[in-house]
């Protein structure tokens, strides 16, 4: 191949004009460009036996120029044109091949030839990933967003920022029941989670709805947590959970855990706890969406340490004690499951476990209940590591906190990948019963609430573009 045709294969015929790059302020007008396309005219009545029978899908233009299709109206009453994309028809014996592959459904006597067609492409034409290459700085890319109901919030590399309104005013413009678009800092700049955000286009509209997993959840997005990339750990947690399930969710927010668990596997018992009044506002709020008798879900409004020390473990020994003393305790044994969703943090709550049930060791119990506990934490490197070594270290950070004399940690699940040198894992400790009642550990000290970085990998994003 010679060093035109090369060029040429990477340059393609197709893209917004060359002076809208720079631009600080969206003009749509400015994206307007005259293109040929390559056409072939055929009967309209033949448009089904060529789209169903000849395999032209990697030519045609297809539908990356939207609102262009694959075929459109002639100028002639009864006839359509073929449309071609001109990156991919430009050799001679790719033209003749698809003739051919036609005249093989059509009939050889069909007089098939090619046309260029002369249209203009507007900013409604082309994809937001085609935009932001051609308005942004060589060198300097955009590639991704997350979408909760009508909000859009995007993270911004520090080259990418002065461009934040313009990227703002595409997505608004660009992306199906967009109404907002946020920038959002640090996650976690408090105690309740809620995102920093700057408005960046659209309406200041905060209350949004989604659905998840079949379940409806509202919310007011500056003032509660919520992360769409985790639905599939949402699903995969409460899908632990059976009929003999007793839940407890110490940092439930708006109930991404509590509700599909309540729905889906009907637990025994649930008990959703979360230090934010907003979060737990909501999860009422979805809960009545939801058609969720609300007696099926006890709810507080506490520090997450407090609610394992006392709600918790009151709430065991009463279930335990009503199981010994009532006719049903042949029944299958019930287990039960604490989630801590709060990584930047959660770890720190492990100890509260520690003599949780110190206090009732003369409760007459038949049987001594299995504890699992689901804990989400970060585990974070400043050099360059091996993959594996970040499990290590997620097990190693909850075995510093359980000070037992084996490892509580019987599964570390990798969630995803945060940043660079950042994975997100979920930690699963088995409690024995002694763990229960041993001595409890002395306070430490707070550590500070950590923040999620602000950019975050292409790898692993909800919305790609």
């Amino acid at each position: 191949m010679s060093i035109l045709k090369r060029l040429m294969s990477t340059m393609s015929l197709l893209q917004p004009p060359k002076a809208v790059r720079g631009m600080e302020k969206l003009e749509k007008d400015a994206f307007r460009v005259a293109v040929d396309l390559p056409v072939i005219e055929i009967e309209a009545r033949d448009t089904g036996i060529v789209t169903r029978r000849v395999r032209l899908e990697p030519y045609l233009i297809g539908h990356k120029l939207k609102p262009l299709k694959n075929t459109i109206d002639s100028e002639k009453e009864g006839k359509k044109y073929l449309v071609f994309h001109p990156d991919k028809v430009q050799e001679d014996e790719t033209k003749q091949k698809i003739v051919e592959m036609m005249k093989r459904e059509l009939g050889d006597e069909k007089t098939l030839k090619w046309e260029t067609l002369s249209k203009d492409l507007t900013f409604e034409n082309w994809d937001t990933k085609s935009i932001f290459k051609a308005v942004l700085p060589e060198g300097i890319e955009y590639s991704s967003y997350t979408q909760t109901g009508h909000i859009i919030h995007c993270n911004f590399a520090d080259e990418v920022l002065p461009f934040r309104h313009l990227i703002a005013e595409v997505l608004l413009n660009k992306v199906s029941n967009c109404k907002t678009v946020v920038q959002k800092g640090n996650i976690i700049t408090n105690v309740y989670r809620n995102l920093d955000l700057e408005l960046l286009a659209g309406e200041e509209n905060y209350v949004t709805e989604i659905k998840e997993t079949g379940l409806r959840f509202k919310m007011d997005f500056s003032k509660v947590y919520w992360n769409s990339r985790l639905s599939h750990e949402h699903e995969r947690v409460s899908g632990l959970f059976n009929n003999q399930s007793i839940v407890y969710d110490a940092c439930c927010g708006i109930g991404p855990f509590v509700l599909p668990a309540t729905l889906k596997k009907k637990p025994r018992r649930v008990m959703a706890n979360d230090l934010n009044p907003e979060s737990v506002k909501w999860l009422k709020v979805n809960v009545g969406l939801n058609k969720i008798k609300e007696d099926r879900i006890e709810i507080h409004n506490m520090d997450a340490k407090l609610f394992i020390k006392e709600k918790i473990a009151a709430d065991v020994i009463r279930l335990m004690k009503e199981e010994s003393t009532s006719e049903e305790s042949t029944k299958p044994e019930s287990q039960i499951h604490v989630v801590m969703n709060l990584p930047a943090y959660a770890v720190n709550f492990l100890p509260a476990f520690r003599g949780v049930l110190r206090g009732f060791e003369s409760e007459e119990i038949s049987r001594k209940w299995k504890w699992n506990v689901y804990c989400y934490l970060f585990a974070k490197s400043h050099v360059d590591v091996p993959d594996d070594w970040y499990e290590g270290e997620a097990r190693r950070m909850c075995d510093e906190k359980t000070k037992w004399e084996t490892s509580l940690v019987v599964k570390c699940h990798n969630v995803r990948t945060v940043s660079s040198r950042k994975e997100m894992f979920c930690a699963q400790l088995e409690l024995p019963y002694e763990f229960l009642l041993a001595e409890p550990l002395p306070e430490e000290p707070e550590a500070p609430l950590e923040s999620e970085e602000s950019v975050e990998p292409s790898c692993k994003k909800m919305k790609t573009i």
